[in-house]
């Protein structure tokens, strides 16, 4: 019989610790009857390696802190109170162990029961799937195939979505250890972001207002408004691009063409839909445009300020291949950057692992691509990183314009895992580009 989620976990410790499985289990028990602390995030933010009871302490107030966070965020953007916000995802966590974070990023919010129960047994079957298939590859039984994505988690840091296309299970342990990953970007973000100015890169429309200097564009929020400013905001346009304030990965974005005589129906619309940007299209660059036309093919920019000094220490290039969205979550596909150059120096690589020297759509080659107007880009990302004291560590996702480079988002925790997926292809890991900042 397999093992629960809590015996694998107390495994993976138990041989990183080198001690007992029973010794493990007992500080997992520890660690939520003493200090609240649910189990993956024990294993995954690597709390097990800590035994100072102050620190201890630090992650049982941010594990609350959090669960808070998320219910103020869910409360702005239904007509839920906190506290009414807070009971729905306690819910939602013993009903369908289903996370706060992931609620909120699949606005499950919006459906009905009988909705979340068809999603949670459509992702169970997604998760299946890949499990099936890597234990299909590697000659694993399923428990070994969960249990080796959970350590690459839990040990290395490595985002659980980006295990299958990094080919983690091909991988020793040694070379694990030198790959860049979602970890480190946490602890570089809680070390060079301050907690004051986190809500600036989560919230979309903060981040908006903030860095309104370096977007290029118009925006308008469907709240707090009236018809005028929708008007005086749409002005000649037609197209608009529309973005959950309570999303991220590219979910729920999406265009409209409104038509001059529908303006006043296209407000009513809006204004009772979850709170939203609704932005001016950005018109893309000509060289970008050869790749893939209909989304916008964004550069994710990995920058740092440490004593003065600003590092744009990697980066990567997305394409769309279907639809609107470049986002690798969202069936997107993405390349490595060389920051040096400016150049593409990787084939792209999706979430399902298929790799492509060439675009799928249109046969554009992607190795040795120019990126235009690239010394533009870092300048760019070093102003905005330079504006807001407190605020060090960013992911840009940065357009291109005929006119230049223009900010679409900043991340604060900016996923190293998928800059790493595309260099394990020839085993290459990517940690040594910041560990010095760690």
């Amino acid at each position: 019989m397999e093992k629960s989620e809590r015996a694998m976990y107390a495994e993976i410790i138990a041989e990183q610790l080198h001690i007992s499985e029973k010794e493990a289990a007992e500080k997992i028990r520890q660690a939520r009857r003493e200090y609240h602390i649910p189990v993956k995030y024990y294993a995954n933010h690597r709390v097990y390696l800590l035994e100072d009871e102050a620190k201890l302490r630090f992650h049982s107030e941010k594990v609350e802190r959090d669960r808070q966070k998320l219910a103020k965020r869910l409360a702005e953007i239904t007509d839920r109170t906190e506290e009414e916000a807070a009971e729905y995802l306690l819910h939602l966590r013993e009903t369908y162990q289903i996370g706060g974070k992931v609620a909120l990023n699949n606005q499950l919010y919006t459906m009905s029961e009988e909705e979340i129960a068809a999603w949670k047994e459509q992702t169970d079957a997604t998760n299946a799937a890949r499990v099936q298939r890597i234990a299909k590859i590697t000659g694993w039984n399923e428990y070994e195939v969960k249990k080796h994505m959970a350590k690459c988690k839990a040990v290395f840091g490595i985002a659980t979505e980006n295990y299958e296309n990094t080919r983690c299970f091909e991988l020793t342990d040694e070379t694990l250890a030198t790959f860049a990953n979602l970890e480190d970007s946490r602890m570089l973000a809680e070390r060079y972001v301050s907690p004051d100015c986190v809500d600036i890169l989560k919230n979309k429309q903060l981040f908006n207002e903030t860095y309104r200097e370096f977007l290029g564009r118009k925006f308008w929020v469907n709240r707090d408004c009236d018809y005028s400013s929708f008007k005086k905001f749409m002005g000649l346009r037609r197209d608009v691009f529309c973005k959950p304030l309570d999303l991220a990965g590219g979910k729920g974005v999406y265009r409209k063409t409104i038509p001059f005589s529908e303006r006043e129906a296209a407000y009513e619309f809006f204004i009772k839909e979850p709170k939203m940007i609704v932005e001016q299209v950005i018109k893309q660059h000509p060289a970008m445009n050869g790749f893939y036309k209909d989304s916008v093919n964004t550069i994710r920019i990995f920058t740092i300020l440490k004593d003065g000094e600003f590092d744009a220490f990697a980066a990567f290039v997305r394409f769309g291949v279907r639809g609107v969205i470049d986002n690798v979550s969202s069936g997107g596909i993405a390349c490595g950057v060389d920051t040096k150059t400016g150049k593409i120096i990787t084939p792209a690589l999706g979430e399902d692992g298929i790799s492509y020297t060439k675009h799928p759509v249109t046969g554009k080659a992607f190795e040795g691509f120019q990126i235009p107007r690239w010394k533009e880009c870092l300048a760019l990302t070093e102003r905005a990183l330079r504006k807001v004291e407190g605020i060090h560590y960013v992911g840009w996702d940065v357009a291109l314009t005929r006119r230049g480079p223009v900010l679409v988002e900043g991340n604060n925790i900016p996923d190293l895992s998928i800059y790493q997926s595309l260099f394990a292809y020839r085993g290459e890991g990517r940690r040594f580009i910041y560990e010095k900042y760690l």
